[in-house]
């Protein structure tokens, strides 16, 4: 019995840990993706005058 205990124990951690580190990621990349918008929209900016000019 305890080592089903024991390894239900560990899968259930496995999980809470892949899950907060998923959560970690998603975290971090929201943060670099909201301090670099004004640079991606300039950027989109930039792409979307290009595309007009070149059917000018």
């Amino acid at each position: 019995m305890t080592t089903i205990q024991i390894a239900l124990q560990t899968i259930w951690l496995s999980i809470l840990a892949l899950g907060l580190v998923k959560l970690v990621i998603f975290v971090v990349i929201d943060a670099i993706l909201w301090r670099m918008q004004p640079l991606i929209g300039l950027l989109g900016f930039i792409l979307f005058v290009a595309y007009l000019l070149h059917w000018i």
